[in-house]
């Protein structure tokens, strides 16, 4: 039997709470859910990220197009090639709840609109080294109420001050600018472990430098309106293993249902339906 973590691993919201959290997007750019991620889960998926770590065994700098403020960072990337369990964290119906009223296509039209039609974009574990200066990852800023993508962080550690923790700039995704290098109205958000941080990409956000000898792990998932190009190669950096054992929301999650036509003949959309996953069960994507 297939394991799904999916509907366990993160706790239910009630209404109320989940417009609050969808309003702080909205109106700040960011929200915190406390303790969303449940102890149990927490514990899986830091051993899983540190046991993974440990495998790579390379340094960031060893990384080709490594930036050198990265140099002292801890990374793990593409954890949803790895182990489903990171699919079903992203796939999980509480958190999909918060992210489809705001990410979902309403044009789509080729998914019913109850399921999502976003993507990943990238899924990558971090432990924070060199301070991050503020920065945005829309790429481009842009003003309007609508957001094109989101930044996950889930903590699997204590996040502070001292270890480098998110610092942002409530409201900011709002400017239509680039971010000041120095700015009075920066925000250090500490986090517990199991805890949750989303934000809009165009919010001006960075780290503080980590000043101890201990690591700061989180998950960083990052979550894209499905036109937009993921960071990674998805589609050809999944086991079969993994690949066989996802349901078709999941497959579409990771961008299976928005892959360009080979030729005009084939079709003259890039959107598709769960149909279309039928020619992906032994595709030479997967490997």
């Amino acid at each position: 039997m297939v394991k799904f973590y999916g509907t366990q691993m993160l706790k239910k919201i009630k209404k109320k709470e989940r417009d609050k959290h969808i309003n702080n997007i909205y109106k700040f750019g960011y929200t915190k859910i406390d303790q969303f991620l449940k102890t149990k889960y927490r514990n899986i998926l830091f051993k899983k990220v540190v046991q993974e770590f440990k495998k790579t065994n390379l340094k960031t700098s060893e990384y080709n197009g490594a930036p050198k403020r990265s140099s002292k960072d801890l990374l793990v990337f593409n954890l949803i090639g790895k182990d489903k369990i990171f699919i079903d964290l992203i796939s999980n119906n509480n958190l999909e709840q918060i992210i489809r009223p705001i990410l979902n296509d309403p044009f789509y039209n080729k998914i019913p609109d109850k399921y999502p039609n976003y993507i990943v974009g990238a899924c990558t574990a971090r432990s924070s080294g060199k301070k991050l200066d503020l920065h945005i990852d829309s790429r481009i800023p842009y003003k309007g109420s609508q957001p094109i993508s989101f930044l996950l962080l889930f903590c699997l550690e204590k996040m502070d001050g001292k270890n480098g923790a998110t610092i942002l700039v409530p409201k900011s995704h709002l400017s239509g600018t680039f971010p000041q290098k120095k700015n009075n109205n920066v925000k250090v958000v500490k986090g517990e472990p199991g805890d949750l941080l989303i934000f809009d990409t165009r919010i001006w956000h960075g780290t503080t430098e980590n000043k101890t000898s201990n690591s700061r792990w989180t998950i960083n998932i990052v979550i894209t309106q499905w036109w937009i190009k993921q960071q990674l190669n998805i589609l050809h950096s999944i086991p079969k293993k993994i690949f066989s054992k996802l349901s078709n929301k999941q497959k579409q999650l990771l961008g299976f249902c928005s892959i360009p036509p080979d030729s005009v003949k084939d079709r003259i959309s890039v959107k598709t339906g769960y149909e279309i996953l039928k020619k992906y069960k032994t595709n030479s994507l997967v490997n």
